[in-house]
């Protein structure tokens, strides 16, 4: 089975194929708490992925990194990535060959309420 195909099952499995809407053939978007989270489901890997901010602070943006750097530890396997256009996403990416329907919601889950807890802080450094 493609992992696109083993993604859908997954989320009937869990029960929120109703809420998650697709985005693309092989994208997928789900809203929790203040965070959208998108499955990419790649032929290797599928990856949950939320944007925690638009862009970069004006100013000390090497204390910025810092941080972020600093909580790569704390998020339980996620990690932050700057994408090309300065936008901010926390991350979290899983081999295809171990996807189960627990790993799924764990990745899903954590993404989603580190987003949720990071949005708002983030938005206060990047602001100031």
């Amino acid at each position: 089975m493609s992992s696109v195909g083993r993604v859908e099952e997954i989320f009937r499995e869990l029960g929120i194929h109703d809420r998650v809407t697709r985005v693309a053939d092989n994208v997928w978007a789900l809203q929790r708490g203040s965070a959208t989270v998108q499955i990419v489901a790649a032929p290797e890997f599928v990856v949950a992925t939320a944007k925690v901010a638009d862009k970069l602070p004006a100013q000390n943006r090497e204390g910025f990194f810092r941080v972020l750097l600093a909580a790569n530890v704390q998020l339980l396997g996620a990690f932050f990535t700057l994408e090309s256009n300065e936008s901010i996403r926390i991350n979290q990416v899983l081999p295809v060959d171990w996807l189960q329907a627990k790993e799924l919601a764990f990745i899903l889950g954590n993404v989603a309420m580190k987003a949720d807890e990071w949005d708002d802080r983030i938005q206060s450094l990047t602001s100031a």
